[in-house]
Order: structure tokens, then C-alpha cells, then sequence
């Protein structure tokens, strides 16, 4: 049976949310990105990890508003992306990107960061999109370089330690991709 057509939207119902709850945000990998440091700089070097690496998000639940949009097949919520604009440093934050184990590989996360780009674009002097992300999370940081975002910084205390959830050696990459 061939799967619906994936159409990026505005959430704009109660059901919207509740598929945003139900999707699996969850990988495995065997590669991660270890953050080496020297007085001045840091640098990441590529590792390859055994066994490999698993990782379940918890995440707060977002509100249905006009920067709340999802992929939907059908009546299915493949993916979400919501955005956070910061007037001072003229940013569109992504604040959360995730789509279904499911729908992966299949443009659903290139067709929800073209929808988030064109959003931003719309508010007014808007320069880039600003996104956060982790050391740990080897395909996210693979994904977004494919979608022309580059590493703009690191902060290795933004985790605290003992949090249930979190990765040894977890440190937050900050990516960018400019509008203009």
C-alpha cells in the first residue's frame, strides 16, 4: 500500500499535538563527534563508537501557533519543526525538529527546514536560522550540514550532569544558516 503524500503545515488542531507527542524522536548511532580543546579552540573529531550509541528525547509538549508546523501523510504526523524568533539577534531559532523513525530518509526533515526557512523569511529582518544540537547526535549534525547549516559554537556545560537521558561526554553544537 503506497503512502500518502507528506504536506508540510501550520499545527493547527489538537490532533496535530497529540501526533507531535506520539512521535518516536529516538536514534542509534556509532559514530559521534568528540570535542577536543586546546587554550584558544575546540575542534571535533569523528569517533567511532561500540557498542553504539542509543538516545530517547523527552521534550516538552509545544503550542499550536503560527511557528508550530508539521508533515502530515494523511492523517499521520510524520515530523514537527517549531521555531522562536529573537528580535536582538535577529534569529529564527528552530526550537524543535523531529520526524518519525518511520519517515526517515524520505525528505521529510529537508521538506519541514524549507517550510521553517520560508517562515522565517517572513518576520521582518530575520537573518539566519539558528539551531542547537548534540556532539552525540552524529546524524542530526550529518543532516544539517547536508541542508547548508554550519557548526557557529559549542557550550560544554549547557547539559547538566546526572540528568536522566544524557550521553557521557554530551556537548551542545550550535549551527547556523544564513537567510540573506
Amino acid at each position: 500500500m503506497a503512502r500518502a503524500a507528506v504536506v508540510v503545515r501550520v499545527a493547527a488542531t489538537p490532533g496535530d499535538l497529540d501526533g507531535i507527542g506520539k512521535i518516536d524522536a529516538s536514534y542509534s548511532t556509532d559514530r559521534i563527534y568528540r570535542v577536543r580543546r586546546s587554550e584558544l579552540g575546540f575542534w571535533l573529531d569523528e569517533e567511532q563508537v561500540s557498542p553504539p550509541l542509543q538516545k530517547t528525547y523527552s521534550r516538552a509538549e509545544p503550542e499550536l501557533s503560527d511557528r508550530l508546523l508539521v508533515a502530515s501523510a494523511g492523517t499521520e504526523i510524520a515530523g514537527y519543526g517549531e521555531l522562536r524568533f529573537d528580535s536582538w539577534s535577529r534569529r529564527a531559532e528552530i526550537e524543535g525538529l523531529a520526524v518519525s523513525a518511520g519517515f526517515r530518509g524520505q525528505g521529510v526533515g529537508r521538506s519541514l527546514i524549507e517550510a521553517l526557512d520560508e517562515r522565517a523569511r517572513q518576520e521582518a529582518s530575520t537573518r539566519c536560522l539558528w539551531l542547537e544540537t548534540q556532539n552525540v547526535n552524529y546524524p542530526a549534525v550529518q543532516f544539517y550540514r547536508r541542508m547548508g547549516f554550519r557548526l557557529c559554537g559549542l557550550d560544554e556545560t549547557l547539559y547538566r550532569p546526572g540528568v536522566p537521558g544524557l550521553l557521557p561526554g554530551e556537548v551542545a553544537l550550535y549551527f547556523s544558516r544564513d537567510l540573506a
